[in-house]
């Protein structure tokens, strides 16, 4: 094993004067780099305990987001499950066909628009859904438990507001936090 090489005066200066570390010393970042982190991080580390504790309900995260996009959109098409999961057409073309293979959704095209593909759930997986929103109700209300009912609302609008400054497109913006649905 080679020594490592002592580290430069540069690199050691460049480093202390990093922007990224939290004036009020709370933080190991800087609060706003440090926010963004710890919603990836629980984003994160949730997406794999629920996918561990979906098992059961024999699905996965990603079938599962599927699933319940699908469901709250009936009649969703693959251009807007691909917006409500921000995952890539071809990796949902994957999902999807997991899904109607198993039974959960079924594919159709509208006679006007041969083009146009139509998700929609089957019986078997409005029961799979119904399974799995119990066990995410369950996981999510056991996570947040000691979480003041309006401190969780209060954060709740910094992502809606963080969300519409990065799209940086008002519909765009609305349309995603009001999951397809306008307000009215």
């Amino acid at each position: 094993m080679l020594p490592s090489k002592p580290e430069t005066r540069s690199a050691a200066a460049r480093r202390n004067r990093d922007n990224s570390v939290d004036p009020e010393g709370e933080f190991p970042l800087g609060a706003p780099e440090y926010f963004f982190y710890l919603v990836f991080q629980t984003a994160r580390q949730r997406d794999l305990q629920f996918d561990r504790i979906l098992k059961p309900a024999g699905l996965t995260v990603a079938l599962w987001r599927s699933l319940a996009i699908i469901r709250r959109l009936d009649g969703c098409t693959m251009s807007q499950l691909a917006r409500y999961s921000t995952v890539e057409r071809t990796t949902l073309s994957r999902a999807v066909d997991q899904l109607v293979m198993r039974g959960f959704i079924q594919r159709s095209v509208p006679g006007h628009d041969r083009r146009q593909v139509i998700l929609a759930l089957t019986d078997l997986g409005e029961e799979t859904y119904i399974r799995a929103v119990a066990i995410l109700k369950e996981f999510n209300a056991g996570l947040l438990a000691d979480v003041e009912h309006e401190r969780l609302r209060d954060v709740t609008r910094v992502l809606q507001h963080a969300l519409r400054k990065i799209t940086g497109d008002d519909a765009l913006a609305t349309d995603l936090l009001t999951f397809g649905r306008a307000p009215g």
